[in-house]
């Protein structure tokens, strides 16, 4: 997928500075912000007729909305000052931010009207790229009843995978197919697109086998011992154009307005298997209410259900059926607190739940095993359990303001397993990505429970930050054994004890401020700047020097805080997402227009910018 970033470079919307709207300023006033909506898309930028321009006061309250005209012009008059948000869309065109350089995607820039202005605004609003085409069975014939995945590249932790589109989104482009299989994606902003079909038909029957057939054409006293039964049939997730490998997914690009027809994926029935077996304790026991989760060894694609979830019975035993073919991870997890309540008794073993509505528990005894599904039956497993690994050592304080807590255990300390919660995100990973340490009042602290895993630590206390989050307490270092780990989390290998951490707290952190300001020397406002390092390796949300953006107030001012010493970049973009802070495909996009920075251990460097 290729990014276009938000970078600003040449903007020309804030026209007056003024505040937001008071309450007292609601009423009726005298300026007039009025415009066009023209089509990007076409030659000379045509008109844009019948469509709905929506006017945000920004309030939460004050909307309006007018119509735009034959020739695309509309105007809001009896305004108040303040500093207005335009939106124009229209059914099968893609919505629009005034101000954001990107077709569909919020937020745009406000525009900024005084008492008795007159503003003028241009919006451009692009017809809505249209994915067509139909799902068939493997003899061709149409599939009616199912609903297409709409999927694009995105970061899932510090992982790029193939994920639905934004929760806000997924309503506005994926639809079901017709009683032909057909479907008609529209509406769809620029970009590279990926179709998911999760079948939605019943699975779990047997094929019917050739051997089978002439078994039952044969006269009775011919007719012998009858054939083995076929396989049972079932269903995997297909993509586009018909491989259950999504790695070899094929791309769909469509760019604005454009009309990609014919797209056929073709669904067809896989052999799936039952996986059973026996999960033990460390003494030979049957783990009884032991969670046991199914998911891809390697994940790849983050949507709903990618994972199963069950649990043992009281002889420790669990099932998971109609497992399509792949390379899997089994992993168990418990308690070694006295055994949980298994399932009621006549319960079957096997009964996947979704992994979301697991309860949280603290399980300090793990196993796993990986796993090749090929059609065939996987029965009798044997997965003992062991104690899992530990994290042990100390956290230091260094400062020259602040004094650390007198009594360090009310420090809450984390360690999060980055694989775990990328698996987690995507629907196919346990619940207990984050693990609770225990902290005792000299600082000492040990956390167990943990399976093979990267893990960070974060850590927070009462008082730990001042208000406004300028002043406080950092976590500056990790050592081990004395050696600084950087930016890398801890690794743990299976049945592994890591002792001799140091965590090191500092009250010193550096800080980037400034004031950015447009070409005719004013203070721009609602933008977002974003200090990202210099080292690529850097680029990730495991990453201590990834700091929030901080967007600009109505004077231009702005505050980036929380960078270790080191050297940045500067950039200056109209939004930024979750999945862009630490994308490295964004961020190498933003680099050659950004600035570099030096910041040195907890100092505050003054940098003012402006919009070329």
């Amino acid at each position: 997928m290729t990014i276009v970033p938000r970078l600003v470079r040449v903007i020309a919307c804030v026209l007056v500075l003024a505040g937001g709207l008071s309450a007292s300023q609601r009423s009726a006033g005298t300026a007039v912000l009025a415009g066009r909506v023209v089509r990007s898309d076409g030659p000379g930028r045509p008109p844009a007729a019948r469509v709905l321009v929506t006017l945000d006061a920004g309030d939460g309250r004050s909307k309006r909305q007018t119509v735009s005209d034959d020739e695309g012009r509309f105007a809001f008059g009896q305004l108040p000052a303040g500093r207005y948000g335009l939106t124009a869309s229209k059914v099968g065109w893609v919505t629009a931010y005034y101000g954001s350089p990107r077709s569909g995607h919020p937020p745009g820039a406000r525009v900024a009207v005084a008492d008795g202005a007159r503003v003028n605004v241009e919006i451009p609003i692009v017809m809505g790229g249209v994915i067509a085409g139909r799902i068939v069975d493997a003899a061709g014939q149409p599939m009616a009843r199912q609903f297409p995945w709409l999927l694009q590249q995105r970061l899932v932790g510090d992982k790029m995978m193939l994920g639905r589109m934004p929760e806000q989104l997924i309503g506005s482009f994926e639809r079901g197919v017709d009683d032909r299989g057909e479907f008609r994606l529209f509406g769809l902003p620029p970009g590279t697109y990926y179709i998911a079909v999760n079948p939605s038909v019943p699975t779990g029957a047997r094929l019917t086998t050739s051997d089978e057939v002439r078994w039952a054409m044969q006269p009775a006293a011919q007719s012998g011992q009858p054939p083995a039964p076929g396989p049972i049939a079932g269903y995997a997730t297909v993509y586009y154009p018909g491989t259950t490998d999504p790695s070899a997914a094929v791309p769909i690009v469509v760019g604005p307005g454009e009309v990609r027809e014919g797209m056929e994926v073709r669904v067809s029935y896989v052999t799936v298997a039952r996986v059973d077996g026996v999960v033990t304790r460390p003494d030979g026991a049957p783990a009884v209410g032991a969670t046991i989760t199914l998911a891809d060894r390697v994940p790849q694609v983050s949507v709903e259900g990618a994972g199963r979830s069950t649990r043992t019975d009281a002889s420790g035993r669990f099932v998971f059926q109609s497992v399509p073919p792949g390379d899997y991870r089994l992993s168990a997890r418990a308690s070694s607190a006295p055994a949980a309540t298994p399932p009621p008794a006549g319960a079957a073993p096997g009964g996947s739940t979704r992994l979301s509505a697991l309860p949280q528990a603290v399980l300090d005894l793990w196993g796993q095993s990986d796993i090749v599904i090929s059609g065939q039956d996987l029965s009798g497993l044997g997965l003992t359990l062991a104690p899992a690994s530990t994290i042990a050592g100390r956290l230091t304080f260094t400062g020259t303001a602040m004094s650390p807590p007198a009594d360090l255990s009310s420090v809450r300390l984390q360690f999060t397993a980055t694989a775990a919660m990328a698996a987690a995100l995507t629907g196919a990973g346990s619940m207990t990505a984050m693990h609770n340490a225990t902290v005792d009042a000299d600082g000492a602290f040990r956390v167990s429970g943990l399976p093979p895993d990267r893990y960070i630590a974060t850590a927070s206390w009462p008082g730990m930050r001042s208000g406004d989050g300028t002043t406080g307490w950092w976590l500056t270092t990790v050592q081990i054994n004395g050696r600084d780990q950087g930016d890398r989390p801890i690794d743990v290998q299976p049945n592994q004890h890591v002792t001799n951490v140091t965590l090191g707290f500092g009250d010193r952190i550096g800080i980037v401020e400034g004031t950015l300001t447009d070409g005719e020397g004013r203070a721009a406002a609602a933008y977002y700047v974003l200090a990202f390092p210099v080292e690529r390796e850097s680029w990730s949300t495991v990453s201590r020097r990834m700091p929030a953006a901080a967007q600009t107030g109505t004077d231009g001012r702005f505050r980036v805080v929380g960078l270790p010493a080191g050297e940045y970049f500067l950039a200056v973009v109209t939004e930024v997402g979750p999945e862009d802070r630490a994308n490295p495909e964004f961020l190498a996009a933003l680099e050659p227009s950004a600035i570099r920075i030096k910041i040195s251990e907890g100092a505050t460097l003054r940098s003012d910018l402006k919009i070329k």
